[in-house]
């Protein structure tokens, strides 16, 4: 009955140590990085502007995304990995959960997400919606200002 009682304990504080340790990650990010983490992630609007003959020129990129895209969700953990869920309408050759990892730089203004191929995004967020915007060459080398918009489903 004793090693029972002390099975029971120890195991306890295992589980205790454990929530301790997830509760301090979490409150050792700063504001920004808690709302990443505290939220789940839609795609629920894009654009990209590129200046065409001295004028801004912008397209809705959300509305040509596949619709088995628009359903997927970004997770945000403390520990700096970030998973793409592919939710119930799954593209067919897309694996179901893709992960990367992501670092805020620059005071909170930027996050870097880090996959195969790692870009830098200017990050706007509040607890109901996140922004992510980047500048990159198109194929003729002119800029292009891409804005994906996230709203928080959780």
């Amino acid at each position: 009955m004793k090693l029972t009682i002390r099975l029971t304990l120890i195991s306890c504080l295992v589980l205790f140590a454990a929530c301790k340790k997830d509760r301090n990650e979490s409150a050792a990010l700063s504001p920004r990085g808690q709302i990443l983490v505290a939220g789940i992630w839609q795609q629920s609007g894009g654009t990209a502007t590129v200046n065409y003959m001295g004028k801004d020129t912008t397209i809705d990129t959300y509305i040509q995304m596949d619709e088995c895209d628009k359903d997927d969700f970004v997770i945000f953990v403390a520990d700096g990995k970030v998973s793409i869920d592919e939710n119930t309408n799954k593209c067919p050759d897309d694996q179901q959960i893709e992960t990367a990892n992501w670092t805020l730089q620059d005071s909170d203004t930027k996050i870097l997400l880090a996959d195969d191929n790692p870009d830098t995004y200017d990050l706007e967020i509040s607890d109901r919606e996140m922004k992510l915007k980047i500048t990159k060459p198109n194929s003729s080398g002119a800029p292009v200002l891409y804005v994906d918009i996230y709203k928080n489903i959780k």
